[in-house]
């Protein structure tokens, strides 16, 4: 049980533990609990969000279960009489002297704490227990979070959440990435470089491609779509309307009015498609939100997984709901699917060992409906039966066998010769089993920048 599991943390001398577990698990509502605990022992909570999304989503789900609270946040007048406060975390750093002194510090989306913001609010308050929340404990380019928390309480996995019904099932199509991905420079905090990235994918027959996936994968189903930088994503919204497909664009600029409206009609299924950077990622909660399309390119696990994951919200209107998750730039196959079993540290995203250690997620891409799944005979979308290679009977003359084995050898070197990317290495990496350190080697004899 989590809330024991932090407790015997701090019995046991801990002052900052960190709690792991995926979107759906109901962190929020455990963190209201743990709150309205504390507070029958006179002690404060101060639960920390980055965003207003986030306040006003933890507010609702607070009052829903009757925990009283106050807010810390523009606009909002303190009210000190309240021993729990949602906190927004600007304005919480801009009111340090006015917010009486917390026993218990919750940090929500956690991987965000290694921030300066987060950090002066933990050193104000030294002496505060310090509890954290999130789905990935790593920052956006990896790094580990053992420089704040003391010790990590890891959560059920996504496989047994979609086994109660936390989460909704999904679908996973990986269509062939038709964007020029070869070459993309990697910046200091480990992701691709935002300018080169939009530049690649910020083109019509990229985007009319993103359409044609979204009508042959989730016609008509409500899609937030992830895109890599705002002109991206205004030009990919007017492209869906232009296809009469209702969609528009928000990002951080836009009025909050406005950012509310588009939201309310997503929501309510006037827009179909809601086109953004990186501000639906963390704490946007719509069940009837039925896919995601994934039109950027990352190299980060924390980010991935926040965005693939989205749309797996369970929808009490659509009990047999099924969450489509459209890739069209190849992320699964740097990170695996949503549901992997990962080993989470303090140290971070874990490194390979050696360019010669195996990849860690073996997939397959059916060749009929682009989906991608683990390995299996059978595609577990469509059924197509993949191809099994019959072995060469004794009849079989050793002429002719030398024959098929040398077409076969050029055929696989062909298909290698004509990769220009990392995707399409990768691809080939997959269905043949091969090492990473294949990938590499290949990189560097066809100069393509390999991204660590």
């Amino acid at each position: 049980m989590l809330i024991e599991g932090a407790r015997l943390e701090f019995q046991n001398g801990k002052k900052r533990t960190c709690i792991v577990g995926p979107c759906g698990m109901g962190k929020t509502i455990i963190m209201a609990w743990m709150a309205s605990q504390a507070r029958t022992k006179g002690n404060r909570t101060l639960f920390a969000v980055h965003r207003q999304e986030l306040i006003d989503q933890s507010s609702k789900t607070f009052a829903k279960l009757n925990v009283s609270h106050g807010i810390i946040a523009a606009d909002y007048p303190i009210n000190s009489s309240e021993c729990i406060q949602i906190a927004s975390i600007q304005t919480a750093i801009r009111r340090l002297n006015k917010i009486p002194e917390p026993q218990i510090i919750i940090l929500d989306e956690a991987h965000h704490a290694t921030a300066g913001t987060w950090r002066k609010l933990l050193a104000a308050y030294p002496n505060a227990f310090v509890i954290g929340l999130t789905a990935t404990p790593a920052r956006l380019g990896g790094q580990g979070l053992g420089d704040i928390f003391e010790s990590l309480i890891i959560g059920p996995t996504v496989k047994e959440l979609i086994s109660w019904g936390n989460l909704a099932p999904y679908r996973y199509y990986a269509p062939p990435v038709k964007a020029d991905l070869a070459g993309l420079k990697t910046v200091r905090y480990g992701d691709y470089d935002h300018k080169e990235v939009a530049m690649r994918m910020d083109r019509s027959e990229i985007i009319g491609d993103l359409i044609e996936q979204y009508n042959k994968f989730s016609p008509g189903a409500r899609a937030v779509c992830y895109c890599a930088s705002v002109a991206h994503s205004q030009h990919t919204a007017e492209m869906f309307r232009q296809a009469n497909i209702p969609a528009l664009h928000i990002d951080g600029e836009t009025p909050k009015a406005a950012r509310d409206a588009a939201i309310r009609d997503f929501r309510n299924g006037n827009i179909k498609i809601l086109c953004n950077v990186d501000l639906i990622s963390e704490g946007f909660d719509v069940p009837a939100m039925e896919a995601v399309i994934l039109a950027r390119p990352t190299q980060s696990l924390t980010l991935y997984i926040q965005q693939s994951m989205r749309a797996m919200r369970p929808d009490d209107d659509n009990p047999g709901k099924v969450a489509i998750i459209i890739d069209a730039v190849g992320n699964v196959y740097r990170h695996g699917l949503p549901d992997e079993d990962r080993v989470w540290t303090l140290d971070g995203t874990k490194k390979k060992k050696s360019s010669n250690e195996k990849m860690e997620f073996p997939l397959k891409q059916c060749p009929k409906c682009f989906s991608a799944h683990r390995p299996a005979p059978v595609c577990p979308y469509c059924q197509y039966k993949y191809p099994v290679e019959e072995r060469t009977g004794p009849e079989q003359r050793a002429g002719e066998l030398a024959e098929i084995v040398e077409l076969e050898k050029i055929r696989r070197k062909e298909e290698v010769r004509k990769a220009r990317d990392v995707v399409t290495l990768e691809q080939i990496a997959l269905a043949r089993g091969y090492k990473l350190g294949w990938i590499q080697k290949q990189c560097e004899l066809k100069r393509i920048p390999f991204g660590k």
